[in-house]
């Protein structure tokens, strides 16, 4: 819902009138963008689409894997993890091409799999993002634009944190 929306769907009457009916108006108007803001939000999109074919969804992935880009911040540890995933999984859809002839076993250990393959490169989706913010260098008042992935603000915060603790526990102040 819109703000023009709700100004237009609370426009004050006579008994509305006073700073008591102002204050229910913009109270309701907020609760109601509160609510609208918490509708739109979408829980995080796993990996794996219900309803695909999963050989397609697994040849897609590794592609992704290997462009450099889109799962860029991946260490290489749980990159190893995916692909080990994936292999087993690959090797368990050309054993079983029909689902509904998978047994149990192979079932469970493909859906163990996929669950491991959605965790890690949901994650690593989100340090992957890229977000600009217009900051003000030291030493300036003209703001500049910094873009950096979640993944680099994140290296660079703990970095600045660990000399902030090495530099208060040595008393070494060069760098």
């Amino acid at each position: 819902m819109k703000v023009t929306e709700i100004q237009s769907a609370f426009t004050p009457s006579k008994e509305w009138l006073g700073m008591k009916g102002m204050t229910k108006v913009l109270a309701t108007a907020a609760l109601l963008m509160c609510v609208a803001t918490a509708a739109d939000a979408a829980p995080k999109k796993e990996v794996f689409e219900s309803g695909k074919p999963l050989a397609e969804q697994i040849t897609k992935i590794e592609i992704d894997l290997n462009d450099g880009e889109t799962y860029a911040e991946l260490a290489l540890p749980e990159r190893s993890r995916v692909r080990e995933a994936l292999t087993r999984m690959r090797a368990v859809v050309e054993q079983y091409p029909e689902q509904k002839a998978l047994p149990e076993s192979a079932r469970m250990a493909l859906f163990n799999d996929q669950q491991v393959v959605n965790t890690v490169l949901t994650q690593a989706r989100e340090d992957s993002r890229l977000i600009c913010k217009r900051e003000k260098a030291i030493g300036s008042n003209m703001p500049v634009t910094q873009c950096m992935t979640v993944a680099q603000r994140e290296r660079i915060k703990a970095q600045a944190q660990g000399r902030m603790d090495k530099t208060q526990r040595v008393g070494n102040y060069s760098y």
